[in-house]
Parts: C-alpha cells; structure tokens; sequence
C-alpha cells in the first residue's frame, strides 16, 4: 500500500470473492496459517472403503461389514501392498451407517482441525489435514452411503445421474431404453442431468419434513418419485410407527441432535456423494458384464462342449497374462460361484476358446467386451483426451451390440454405470487406481482376525486386534513417538527396529514387499534368473553366431523389474524407423569383465491384416532369424 500499510489491515482482515451473483468472505490471515503457527502443513487425502465380507473361512455366511482406507497420494506399489492398507471399524451387527457416524465425526476434525505428526523426511514436527479423495464400495453399499435406492429393481437406478422412470413397466419403452444409453430419439449422445448432492441433501430432509408433519404414506410415494433413500431415516420412520418411545424420542433429537437422524455422511466435509464414489471396475466390470456373459454362456454349453472349452483352456498359454495358474476345469464347473479374478482369466482367453460356441450376435459382444477391457485396465494414460473419447467409443460399441441383441439388457444398472466411467477417470486417473480388489484382498486378513476371537463380542475383539497390530507394525517400522515429560519425539532404537528391516518373513506376514517399495534401477538389468537349464530346452550354439566367444545359453532373464524373458515369448524390436516382432527362440548370455551381455535369438513376423473372424491382426512366422542384444532404454 502506498501508506505502508499492509494488505490485511487495509481491508480490516477481509477479502471479498465475487462470482457475480454469489460473494465469499475469505479471512485474512488465512486461518490455516494461524492453526499450524509456523508448522508446514501436510494435505493427506484418502481412499476409504467399505464392504461386507463374512467373518467365516467356512462356507456358512458370518456377515460383518467393515471400513479400510490407504493413502491416496502413494503410488500404486506401495498402496496396493497390504501393508499401506488400515482397519478403521467392523461389525456383525451394526450397519454401514450407523457405524460411520464416528468415522464421520473424526474425518470432519482431522478436515477442519487437523492433527500434529512427525514427518520424517524433514525431521520436524507437521500440521496434518486430511478428506475423503473418494469412497469405494460395491453398488448397493454405494447406493446406502449416497442415499440413493438400490440399483437392482429401482425407479431411479443410477447414483450419478437423473435416470429414471415412472413405473417398472415402463423401462421396456424406447424412451427409457434411449435415456439407459444417454441417447435422444435420433440416437445422438443426450446425457441425463448429473446428480446434485446438495440436492440430494435437500430432498432427504424434505422427506424427514414429510413424514413427521404428513404421513407415512406420503413419505413412501415422495420417496419413490425423488429417488432418493435414507436407511438410517427410513428404519426411524418406519419403525416409528408402531413404536410411540421411539417417535417421542425422534422428536427429541430433532430438536437437540438432527445430524443423527440422517445419513453420516450427508454432514462429511468436501464429500460429494454424487461425484466421489466413482465406478469400480471390479465390481462394475468384472463382477458385471463379464460375469452375467461368462455365466449364461458358459453354463448352458453341452457336456462334451464343456470339455472342449476344457482343453483349451488346459492348451492356453498364459505367458504374457501375469497368471500364476488357470485351472480349468474348476472355472468351467463352477461358473456360477466364481470371483473377480477368476472372470478376469476368462475374459482374456474368450477370443480364443469362446467364439465357436457363440451366435454371431454374441460374439460380436463378446469381441466388443474384450476390446473395451483392454482400455479399461490400462495403468499409464499418455494423454487423457484421446484415451478418454477411445474408451467412450469402445462403451457405446459394447452397448450397441448388447441392446442390438436384447433390449433387456437396460435391467442390469450396472451396463448404464459403464456410460459414468470416462467421468471417474477423468476425476480420479486409471481405473486402477480406484479399483477395491487390493481392499478385497484385506478381507482375508480381517477373516483370520475373527475366527480367533472368542465371539463374544467380534466388532471390539477385531478392533482391539488390529489396534495392537497397527501399534506393532508402527513400532517396528521406525515410527516416532512423542514423549510427554521430556517434550520430544523420540524414535525406536534399532534392536526393535531390526525385527522388521533384518527380517524377509517378518515384513511379508505384514504384507510388505521391499522389492515393490524400492526396486532395482535400470541399470541393474537385464538380469539373469539362476535357473538350470533344463535338457529339453538346450538349443545348440546357432551357426550365425558361432564366432562369438563365451556365449552360455540362459533360461530367463528379467528385462526390467516386471517383464520376464524365455524361449516362446514375443517381443518388439526397434529397428530405426520401424518396429519388427519376433519370438525368443533362444537367450545368450556373454560374460564380460565387469557386467554380462544378454543375446536374444529371435525369429521374425511379418504383420498382415485384421483376421475377420477374431478381429485381431495376423501375425505370419518368416524364416529371418538374427541375434539381438538387449538393451534397457
């Protein structure tokens, strides 16, 4: 200021913010500033899940629902370790949303407030905040967390749109099945309005207001007609009814305590019910499309059919697919109970196994699936755009053919759900970064914990449990404690440290791979695994190369930290301005002074065109062999 007068002094501690018909108030000095006094402050985000799972390795059902969450801001390699995962609650009594109403209360403190913690990369004392990046669960667990019905026979079956209808009979209709595909009358993309959660929240207290000043009555039709649907309101007002306690003490807690008449998370700081629960492939591919296809056309196959798709499978090679085991006879038996990886085996080996046993339409939608797939489980995106309008392709492509074959289809929400993945993507990063199968995996941990409980009284047997454990594996890890009388953080000394960096089985019982955490770099490959070679794959020394001195043939070698090379798998060759595959025949290994050099003997594929029955491009072996060195860019 010309007077030298600071800024915040001038406008007496206030800045106004105008959009031009809404104005923010900002405070200055920022109150932020004021709550770390002087402290850095650290924004840690987090991805909380939600799930039902059963509390038994037998196959008696024992449901317990339960919360986990990671660190959003790790990468995948780190946050997919089971170690990076974190109990919060469980209960084989209390529901999703009774049980969030203190995690709720603690998130909106740790938002608003924060918390001190020790940040070891900078060794001093920091001011943590933290929100809910997004929720994942499955679609009825995410229909009750955003007070919307339950997808499956709903009028209203989307969380994230305005797609609706008056009455079920009525989903049969053109109009429903073009609004199903956000399509108008002449075909063209006509996207449904999105959901409001503000919105949202507004009508759930009108249907409050509705039941305690109306009726009953009036509370069930208004709440089929908004699509809106609160659990914890519902069983209150329902139950209400035959209960005058119960109404009375409705009533005292609308007056004293409303918020716990509601959904928790109607009240959770910068969650946005109808934008971050996005959709999950898992649950919205896997155990959706993928599964209601594998299942009708696989269980209605003949006997001797089945054996057919058997041998295929027992013949398919799965070098490239990262697959420990297929066992095909269990999937082609039990097609009706299997899980999500077990739908992610089929789906990758359908274009060669399925097709001859499909109509031309299905298979037009089973080539349509695996085309679509194959863009959804991508994990590194090099540009948004073009990737996010391919994929919009390949869904309207899937869809297309599947109502083509059957209008029908618009029963199954979870097809329209499929129209909102561009839009999560877009949000959030790959598909895989929102993917619950690392939190699925968890629920193993969570099972072992309870069949070990007395039964007593699970909920706080499994808290307790995973509170030492959690205690434990900070200890070890080298957490900092802060010590009270002395005002300082101390840290673990290296005797209990030691339990967990000097020991391999140690950190893997806790879900901890250091190979993950810190890999080699990339000149540490290629590398040679420690394999013998077995007698039927030793290949004599090729003649081209015969004047090379020191060549020893070698079964595997490691081209960099996930992809393995041996005799059979393809690889693409750069050769200046063209790119040529071949297959590995052979591998060489040259031992220097100082590092070895690795060889490949590859035999060369000439690309032809796109075969017509499989969609895929043609590959033609040639009788050009050369040798390759290998080189990691």
């Amino acid at each position: 200021m010309d007077d030298s007068r600071k800024l915040m002094d001038s406008c007496d501690g206030v800045i106004y913010e105008s959009s031009g018909s809404k104005e923010v108030v900002i405070p200055l000095p920022n109150p932020w500033r004021i709550k770390a006094n002087g402290k850095i402050i650290r924004h840690v985000p987090i991805t909380l899940y939600s799930d039902d799972t059963s509390g038994n390795t037998s196959k008696q059902f024992n449901k317990h629902i339960s919360f986990y969450f990671t660190l959003s801001g790790l990468p995948p390699n780190i946050s997919n370790q089971e170690y990076n995962c974190h109990f919060l609650a469980s209960s084989n009594i209390a529901s999703v949303l009774e049980q969030s109403k203190s995690i709720v209360e603690k998130l909106n403190l740790m938002t608003t407030r924060g918390f001190h913690a020790y940040d070891v990369t900078i060794s001093q004392e920091v001011l943590v905040t933290s929100l809910v990046l997004c929720f994942l669960a499955d679609s009825p667990m995410h229909a009750e967390v955003t007070n919307t019905p339950n997808p499956g026979g709903s009028l209203h079956p989307c969380r994230m749109c305005t797609l609706k209808v008056k009455k079920k009979k009525f989903k049969r209709s053109p109009t429903y099945v073009q609004r199903f595909l956000n399509r108008d009358s002449m075909g063209i993309e006509s996207r449904n309005p999105p959901r409001s959660w503000a919105e949202t929240k507004m009508k759930t207290y009108h249907l409050f207001d509705t039941a305690m000043g109306v009726n009953l009555t009036s509370f069930l039709k208004k709440k089929t007609a908004l699509g809106v649907a609160d659990a914890i309101n519902t069983r209150f007002i329902t139950e209400s009814r035959s209960d005058g306690s119960l109404k009375e003490k409705m009533e005292s807690l609308d007056l004293n305590s409303p918020a716990s008449l509601f959904n928790p998370f109607l009240n959770l700081e910068g969650f946005d019910g109808a934008q971050d629960c996005p959709v999950e492939i898992l649950h919205a591919v896997l155990l959706g499309i993928v599964k209601y296809l594998a299942q009708d056309d696989i269980s209605k196959l003949k006997a001797d059919q089945k054996l057919t798709l058997i041998g295929r499978l027992q013949s398919f090679s799965s070098v490239s697919l990262n697959i420990d085991s297929i066992k095909p006879q269990y999937l082609i038996q039990h097609i009706k109970s299997l899980v999500g990886r077990h739908f992610k085996i089929i789906l990758q080996a359908a274009p060669f196994i399925l097709l001859e046993f499909l109509t031309p339409e299905r298979k037009d939608v089973w080539l349509a699936l695996c085309n679509l797939c194959a863009f959804i489980f991508q994990t590194n995106i090099a540009n948004m755009e073009t990737y996010l309008e391919t994929l919009k392709l390949h869904i309207n492509r899937l869809l297309y053919y599947l109502i083509k074959s059957s209008a029908q289809w618009v029963n199954k929400p979870k097809l329209h759900i499929l129209l909102h993945l561009p839009e999560s993507i877009e949000r959030l990063g790959n598909a895989s970064l929102f993917s619950t199968e690392k939190f699925e995996l968890y629920n193993g941990v969570l099972r072992q914990s309870s069949i070990h409980s007395n039964r007593q009284a699970p909920g706080r047997d499994l808290a307790r449990s995973f509170d030492n454990y959690s205690n434990l594996k900070y200890l070890v890890s080298g957490g900092m404690l802060y010590e009270e009388n002395s005002k300082n953080w101390e840290n673990p000394t290296n005797e209990v440290t030691d339990i967990f960096t000097n020991n391999p089985d140690i950190q893997r019982s806790m879900g901890f791979n250091s190979a993950e955490v810190d890999p080699l770099p990339a000149v540490a490959f290629p590398q040679k695994l420690c394999l013998k070679v077995p007698k039927s794959e030793i290949a004599s020394l090729p003649e081209a190369i015969n004047q090379r001195d020191k060549l020893h043939q070698v079964l595997k070698i490691k081209l960099n930290a996930k992809e393995v090379l041996h005799k059979g798998v393809f690889v693409v060759i750069n050769r200046g301005d063209k790119n040529v595959v071949a297959a590995i025949d052979s591998i060489w290994e040259s031992k220097g002074s100082s590092k070895s050099l690795y060889y490949l003997w590859v035999t060369g594929y000439t690309l032809l065109g796109v075969d017509n029955y499989y969609e895929m491009r043609k590959l033609s072996r040639t009788s050009q062999q050369a040798l390759i060195p290998t080189r990691v860019s």
